[in-house]
């Protein structure tokens, strides 16, 4: 299984565990630094990652889980 695809289930394990909507779930698999570590490489060099991020940080606003830096995406 590709990341992208452990990262999707992963989203939706603790989703079901947890009984949580997908930005908690985020928010908690963002706690982890391997995945953190692999969002951040993701939305910096995976355009498709990239628009999922500007939309995320757009939707979310103050609250967003990431943030643009010096040109770059960050996990905050």
């Amino acid at each position: 299984m590709d990341e992208r695809n452990r990262w999707i289930m992963l989203i939706k394990e603790l989703r079901t565990e947890r009984q949580i909507g997908i930005f908690e779930a985020e928010r908690l698999a963002l706690a982890r630094p391997e995945w953190r570590r692999w969002v951040e490489q993701q939305i910096n060099t995976d355009q498709r990652c990239q628009r999922m991020a500007h939309c995320h940080i757009r939707h979310n606003g103050d609250a967003a889980l990431l943030e643009k830096r010096g040109g770059r995406y960050v996990v905050r």
